[in-house]
């Protein structure tokens, strides 16, 4: 495995952690969605051969977070069921997609303006 693949993964676990304990402590959904774009994005760029990687990498770590606070903490009342839960995994995770192929993408068209 290469250095550089090496990276992508600490980072992409250092976001994981930044995300779960930013959703634990404030309720900026808005903020939360733009670092998950933004993240996903950055990693897109950095290997694009695995976008769909990043998006499930990334993403399940606010609801896991949610699911800590549930077992450990006091309940969030619209996250307090299965649906709930599992209707922000899929959104976070759809998000993910977005941020992650976006950034695969423009990679691309950056090296095919380059020639390379």
């Amino acid at each position: 495995m290469k250095i550089s693949s090496i990276a992508a993964y600490l980072f992409c676990l250092a976001v994981g952690l930044f995300l779960a304990r930013f959703e634990l402590h404030t309720d900026d959904t808005g903020v939360e969605v733009f670092f998950i774009l933004l993240f996903t994005f950055v990693l897109g760029c950095w290997h694009p051969r695995h976008a769909w990687q990043w998006a499930l990498l990334v993403g399940p770590w606010a609801p896991a977070a949610d699911v800590w606070q549930l077992n450990f903490g006091t309940a969030k009342p619209d996250l307090s069921h299965t649906g709930g839960l599992l209707l922000l995994t899929g959104v976070v995770i759809a998000l993910g997609l977005a941020g992650s192929y976006a950034g695969a993408l423009l990679r691309k068209g950056v090296r095919a303006a380059a020639g390379q």
